[in-house]
């Protein structure tokens, strides 16, 4: 078997990745593009950090007005990383984000969240010009039109961010069969 240090070093890490979970609150999850989907892999995501003890990041744009993050996504998230409230669409202009990120010592940033066109992906190019390798999981991210979100991710793909999915991000983490984080994940994968 190839050893941690033999492999390629745009495959995430679990010791070195960071999740963040960008807006989703009700407001925007009504118009969005297959939210069934989109709400499905953030849970997987969110289900497999706690799994592979990977901090998570979340956010909520404008709390006041917007409320806080939807209660099926909420409640998936340990009650130590409480959301940061920002008004930036950025998450990394915002400097309580930025702050966190960095003080996390990650170097691979795994984004899901919406809209795909606007916060996810200011952020993450927000965060590659800052010097981090970022990933966005494309089925775990929309915007409220398919068209939108094909242009994001595309944007973000041109501009130095890796695009993968839910799975292969948490495969990449994973690494190998047999462990019993592979055990409990394969379970949550199998309901996706």
């Amino acid at each position: 078997m190839l050893g941690r240090s033999n492999r390629h070093p745009s495959l995430l890490r679990t010791d070195d990745t960071l999740l963040m979970v960008i807006d989703l609150q009700e407001p925007f999850l009504r118009s969005i593009w297959e939210h069934e989907r989109l709400l499905e892999n953030v849970s997987l995501l969110l289900r497999s950090a706690k799994v592979l003890r990977i901090p998570i990041v979340p956010t909520v744009q404008n709390e006041d007005k917007l409320g806080g993050i939807v209660p099926e996504i909420a409640k998936l998230i340990p009650s130590e990383y409480v959301p940061y409230d920002k008004m930036c669409f950025s998450g990394q202009a915002d400097d309580a984000v930025g702050s966190e990120i960095r003080r996390s010592g990650r170097k691979q940033l795994l984004i899901c969240g919406i809209e795909t066109h606007i916060c996810v992906e200011q952020t993450a190019l927000d965060l590659v010009h800052e010097g981090f390798e970022v990933h966005v999981a494309a089925d775990a991210v929309s915007s409220r039109t398919q068209a939108n979100w094909e242009i994001g991710l595309s944007k973000m793909e041109r501009n130095g961010v890796m695009v993968t999915s839910a799975e292969m991000a948490i495969y990449e983490m994973l690494t190998e069969a047999g462990t019993p984080e592979f055990r409990e994940i394969l379970e949550f994968v199998k309901d996706v």
